[in-house]
């Protein structure tokens, strides 16, 4: 179960995560106020909704890289077109220390964020100077940022 009710660093965000028993899906904060990791095949799907923190997106993280779902050059989706909160930089960093993003072997890794608007451009900006190993990329439409993760999976 993620969840950071015991972390004083964190107590204002505290988050209740669901029990997690889907074996491919990690949920972490409140009701209406979460992050949700999914994992298909080669690609992972972040889904950041309302106020949800980056913590939140941490503590999915570590689940998944503990779970072992997660993997540092999977092709990954953020969705962040619910999102209204604030970025917890420290937070990002803590993302940055978890493992070594993009360091493992092909295919490239790429992260693909879907805003709402031009906002996110220098959150994507500042994203790709905080983990360089992988490629960074702002889209409007979910299905142009799924092609361009597609791209880089090798051919069979």
């Amino acid at each position: 179960m993620t969840g950071r009710d015991g972390d004083a660093s964190n107590g204002n965000q505290a988050g209740q995560a669901n029990d997690n028993r889907k074996a491919g899906e990690i949920v972490s904060g409140f009701a209406d106020n979460r992050v949700t990791l999914s994992v298909t095949g080669n690609l992972m799907f972040i889904t950041v909704e309302n106020e949800a923190g980056l913590s939140d997106i941490h503590a999915c993280l570590a689940e998944g890289l503990a779970r072992g779902l997660v993997r540092t050059n999977m092709l990954t989706l953020v969705d962040a077109t619910k999102f209204y909160g604030i970025v917890e930089w420290e937070a990002m960093y803590d993302i940055f220390r978890l493992a070594p993003w993009g360091s493992a072997p092909p295919p490239e890794s790429r992260v693909a964020y879907v805003a709402r608007d031009g906002f996110f451009f220098q959150l994507v900006k500042i994203a790709a100077g905080i983990f360089p190993k992988a490629n960074h990329r702002l889209f409007k439409d979910r299905a142009e940022a799924l092609d361009w993760l597609l791209e880089a999976q090798p051919s069979v």
